[in-house]
């Protein structure tokens, strides 16, 4: 019987990471996810030492006298994965292995957190020909359905990368306020992309995880062809060699990752891009630690 993806994503959880972050996983996972999972409670009278920014200014208006507002923690958090599953998601990352099995990993790391604390995961994904939308739950069955859904949908035959779309789809049919984890590759979103996100953002919390590309041209491995999956070509040898090209590829990159990071950074949004399979678990957790400690701050 096939090892389950769930199991599998916990098996390489444990197996690369240190005991360090393996306390921050299985015991400090609620902290992670703070300022997605408060509801109202009632007001009170400012106090020093309470933080300014939960002061209800028309609530001071009306009385006279500052007041705050109260928060109850949400029991069961709701947590959304926005996974890119174009045929883009289907080529080869940075260090060789597969984009796709990169997000499938860092998918089920968020499964594997949600589950340590009893939290809820759905997902949006698939393309405007064929969408796809798993609700909120925390089982087992649940969160394998999720990711072997996700796997599935990624083959080089899946619509090309639309992340304006995604964007839109996930702000539609997600409604209740959720940490959002949206997962694809270092050209998205796009910098077009910046009103959608802004939008994501006044509802949800938003964490972007990227995961970078392969080297497009692969000149030190000519004796096998490279295509390129969005539009189906074999890029020529010659192209391959030309410094120029190599050159030009680079600095375009270089800027694309650049505008997109610039972007992200001005809505506050956290994010990473990571070069693989080989990396995203040790980066996801730097890029969670990095959360604890703001909202430790805040």
């Amino acid at each position: 019987m096939a090892t389950s993806l769930l199991t599998r994503v916990k098996a390489r959880v444990d197996l690369h990471t240190s005991h360090r972050a393996r306390g921050l996983i299985q015991g400090r996972g609620r902290s992670l996810f703070k300022g997605s999972g408060e509801d109202f409670d009632d007001l009170k009278y400012y106090q020093p030492g309470d933080k300014v920014s939960d002061i209800d200014w028309k609530a001071t208006a009306r009385s006279g006298e500052p007041l705050i507002r109260q928060f109850n923690e949400e029991r069961v958090r709701h947590l959304s994965i926005v996974a890119d599953t174009s045929s883009a998601m289907a080529a080869t990352a940075a260090d060789g292995t597969s984009k796709r099995e990169a997000m499938i990993l860092a998918a089920g790391m968020v499964c594997f957190l949600a589950q340590k604390n009893g939290d809820l995961v759905g997902m949006v994904a698939g393309s405007e020909s064929r969408p796809i939308q798993l609700p909120s739950r925390s089982s087992d069955g649940h969160l394998e359905l999720l990711l072997r859904t996700a796997q599935q949908a990624t083959t080089t035959a899946a619509a090309p990368a639309s992340s304006a779309w995604l964007l839109e789809r996930a702000f539609r049919v997600t409604t209740r306020p959720t940490l959002m984890t949206i997962i694809t590759d270092e050209a998205h979103p796009t910098v077009e992309d910046f009103t959608l996100l802004r939008r994501l953002k006044t509802r949800h919390d938003l964490i972007v995880i990227r995961i970078a590309d392969a080297d497009p041209l692969q000149g030190t491995a000519l004796e096998h062809d490279v295509v390129d999956v969005d539009s189906p070509r074999e890029i020529a040898s010659m192209a391959r060699t030309s410094r120029k090209v190599a050159r030009d590829v680079a600095a375009y990159r270089q800027a694309r990752r650049d505008g997109v990071e610039e972007m992200l950074d001005r809505l506050h949004i956290s994010h990473m891009l990571t070069q693989g399979e080989s990396t995203v678990v040790d980066d996801m957790i730097a890029l969670l630690r990095s959360r604890e400690y703001r909202h430790a701050r805040s």
